[in-house]
């Protein structure tokens, strides 16, 4: 009668899946819009806990270093409150140090652009015009680029202006909107990763009561395991690439100070920030730094493109294993596969964090295999020997020789 109730019961979910499977696919649409409408509210909550996750980094640092002068145990909540108070201190004071060198920076390109565009262009132009292969386009160039300047853009933008006078009250009145519904989802996320970070022991607690209340022992380990392990896996990965741009950054900047390149400071930042993004991010910061110091000096920005080529390797073969280690666990087939995947399908935030969820998932399924191949009596000799087994076509016996007859 039980092993009835069982069969019962999985038929039943079976049916309700294929039911609920059937009128998702049918009103698609909706499905669509409500899952978009829920993504909006939930949001600030997901970016919440993706800020309390960054800001538990230095936080669980600062509580197991300030633990060492807590003997007793006593101070816990003040070290917590202290360790939560110092890393918003050093995420803020991180964010206006690069404001502070960005913004500056970012005024003197675009002055420095502005200047020098007519020479830029006059000098591309004796360029094509000095090789005869090259000379039929130097013409259309110049007719094309000479006339692009800020008057140019200025005229755009008062005729765009002008074209749209009927929807300037309209298109204010949503601005002010979009501004305040997004102070508002800032200040949601603020105070909700706060409130993750502050009572991050007891939320952990709680759920893993709920875990073992609603599920069998066996399939709750399993599951405390994976949300351990993917924990754990995103703090080393996030953790060792930061470190890994910090040095990229520092290398950056001091080369090109010494070698006398130009905004060596925002093209080091700019360089690191976008090594973030594994394999696509050193090519796009590499090519547009190189751009930013080509309008000023083009032998300038074959030297920065040369050095930035060796630091690159350096700390994609050096300092990035030197840290990571065998963390992550991935090879570089599945690095390269994963944040293709991850960019095409979810854009910038994919290609982040692509890599630590496929090095989860690639973790789980090789010790799933190995059990497996346990159960059945394989060994590693008994695999490689079954690798290394070579068969080609004249080795079958197929025994077409008697059809033939």
């Amino acid at each position: 009668m039980r092993e009835l109730d069982v069969k019962s019961k999985n038929l039943l979910k079976v049916v309700v899946c294929g039911i609920l499977l059937y009128f998702g696919l049918y009103y698609i649409g909706h499905v669509a819009d409500a899952v978009g409408k829920l993504y909006l509210v939930i949001q600030p909550f997901i970016l919440g806990g993706a800020l309390a996750f960054i800001i538990s980094i230095p936080m669980n640092f600062f509580e197991s270093e300030f633990a060492h002068f807590d003997k007793t145990g006593k101070h816990k909540k003040i070290i917590s409150t202290c360790s939560l108070l110092l890393s918003w201190i050093l995420v803020i004071a991180s964010l206006v140090i690069l404001i502070n060198i960005l913004v500056p920076s970012i005024v003197k390109v675009v002055y420095t652009f502005s200047i020098r565009w007519p020479d830029f262009v006059d000098e591309i132009y004796r360029l094509l015009k000095k090789y005869p292969i090259t000379e039929p386009f130097a013409n259309k160039f110049q007719n094309t680029f000479y006339g692009v300047g800020w008057y140019n853009v200025r005229n755009a933008v008062y005729t765009f202006l002008q074209g749209r006078k009927g929807d300037i009250f309209s298109t204010a009145a949503s601005l002010m909107g979009s501004i305040s519904s997004g102070v508002i989802g800032v200040f949601t996320m603020f105070v909700f990763s706060i409130f993750i970070l502050i009572y991050k022991r007891m939320l952990k607690i709680n759920g893993i009561r709920i875990l073992y209340a609603l599920m069998s022992e066996e399939r709750a380990d399993y599951i405390n395991k994976v949300f351990s392990l993917s924990y754990n896996t995103f703090k080393d990965y996030l953790f060792s690439r930061v470190i890994a741009v910090i040095c990229l950054s520092i290398l950056t900047f001091v080369g090109m100070f010494v070698m006398r390149l130009p905004n060596a400071a925002m093209i080091s930042i700019v360089v690191g920030l976008s090594d973030l993004i594994p394999i696509f991010g050193p090519i796009f910061g590499t090519a547009f730094s190189t751009i930013l110091i080509f309008i000023e000096s083009p032998v300038k920005s074959l030297i920065f493109l040369a050095y930035s080529l060796i630091i690159q390797q350096i700390q994609e073969n050096v300092i990035y294993p030197a840290i990571a280690g065998n963390k992550i666990g991935l090879p570089a087939v599945w690095v390269m596969a994963s944040v293709t995947i991850g960019g095409s399908l979810f854009g910038v935030w994919g290609m982040l964090v692509s890599i630590p969820v496929v090095s989860v998932l690639y973790t789980l399924s090789h010790e799933k295999i190995h059990e497996m191949l346990t159960e059945k009596g394989f060994d590693e000799q008994k695999l490689f020997a079954k690798c290394d087994k070579v068969y080609k076509i004249e080795d079958i016996e197929t025994n077409d020789e008697a059809y033939e007859e």
